[in-house]
């Protein structure tokens, strides 16, 4: 895939290193929210260009948005994780690379809204996209927390 080139850079860009099988983390977002990211950043620069030459209003509005857009969507893309530590603990990394240890057992529920998930751990919220991939491992762990408080 033409794309995997492009992650492979930015991946060292960023000095983020991935698993000998591909996988960042036990949850991570998938490489579409990179190529969305630069269709963002692309069309925001773009924008501001014709801005330079054009002066239109609608440019002047699209260019600092997609820009940001696009900078939020690649900081989350690198940031946001999981990791699997042991069967009892796990990490969170946010999207602005604050990281959180947590235990399987302070998983106190669990809610669905429309675009992602939320985990209530030990009265903090773990925010999971809908688009964001998960290792079996790590939903058999949250599945055997909620069988063992039934």
């Amino acid at each position: 895939m033409k794309l995997r080139i492009l992650v492979k850079l930015i991946e060292k860009l960023f000095g983020m290193v991935s698993d000998e099988d591909g996988d960042r983390a036990d949850m991570y977002l998938p490489d579409r929210l990179l190529a969305i990211a630069l269709v963002f950043l692309c069309g925001g620069v773009g924008c501001g260009i014709y801005t330079i030459f054009n002066f239109e209003i609608w440019a002047v509005v699209i260019a600092p948005l997609g820009i940001i857009l696009g900078s939020f969507a690649i900081i989350c893309w690198k940031n946001q994780t999981i990791r699997v530590i042991s069967d009892e603990q796990f990490t969170y990394t946010t999207m602005f690379g604050n990281t959180y240890t947590y235990s399987f057992s302070e998983i106190e529920g669990l809610r669905r809204n429309q675009d992602s998930l939320t985990l209530f751990v030990a009265g903090k919220k773990v925010h999971i996209e809908s688009m964001a991939i998960l290792s079996d491992r790590l939903v058999i762990l949250i599945n055997k927390q909620f069988e063992n408080k039934q």
